[in-house]
């Protein structure tokens, strides 16, 4: 028991700084400005970049789907008047000559969409890391009453759970509040994450010595 104890602790320790490293080199550290970024400035990636919550991507994404619906309804009076041999040379001359209102609409959905997404795995990391305390405590108090193997059996994948929902599994595109939200998220609770098993590390030590031979006798 003492031998899976010890490589349970240092497979966790493992994960846990590897990835509380990952999170800060990302966070702080990283390089996210390109000297080639001047040559994309665009008004929607300015728009996006500088999102501070849902509502104001909304705001912009509201207009350019508007003009991108009032577009395919005049595809489609222009195309109902076409010829079959027509029909495809006017489909892509049409979506080239407004490429730029398309891509508009496009970008700006693509954004709210990653926004949703980073929200949903903020949401997701939180519960999901709670649901893995409560298996741990369960599990530490469990082996505090000798129940040595079924306490395993709850610590396990309570730490599992942890350290999995808060390991790196994001990119870095859209609104870089929302990515950055998620991110420190992520570090925080890979840190409380460490100190928990730190702790419950050193209390099984203190445990140890207590219910030992020698300290028995003493």
């Amino acid at each position: 028991m003492r031998k899976l104890r010890i490589t349970l602790f240092v497979l966790a320790l493992l994960a846990l700084t590897t990835q509380a490293t990952r999170h800060v080199y990302v966070r702080y550290l990283e390089p996210r400005i390109s000297v080639l970024d001047k040559y994309d400035e665009t008004d929607v990636k300015k728009a996006i970049q500088s999102a501070t919550s849902l509502s104001d991507l909304l705001k912009e994404y509201g207009p350019a789907r508007k003009r991108v619906d009032q577009l395919e309804e005049e595809k489609k009076q222009e195309m109902a008047t076409k010829t079959r041999d027509e029909y495809f040379m006017f489909a892509k001359k049409w979506k080239e000559d407004h490429k730029k209102e398309y891509e508009q609409e496009y970008k700006l959905k693509q954004a709210i969409q990653d926004w949703e997404e980073k929200s949903k795995k903020i949401r997701e990391l939180r519960i999901f890391w709670l649901f893995g305390l409560v298996f741990f405590v369960a599990g530490a108090f469990m082996l505090t009453k000798g129940l040595e193997w079924l306490g395993i059996a709850f610590i396990i994948p309570g730490a599992v759970e942890m350290i999995w929902w808060t390991s790196p599994s994001f990119t870095f595109v859209g609104s870089p509040l929302e990515f950055d939200r998620l991110l420190i998220n992520k570090l925080v609770f890979t840190l409380v994450t460490l100190v928990l098993v730190i702790v419950a590390w050193f209390l099984s030590k203190s445990r140890e010595r207590k219910n030992s031979p020698t300290s028995r006798s003493s």
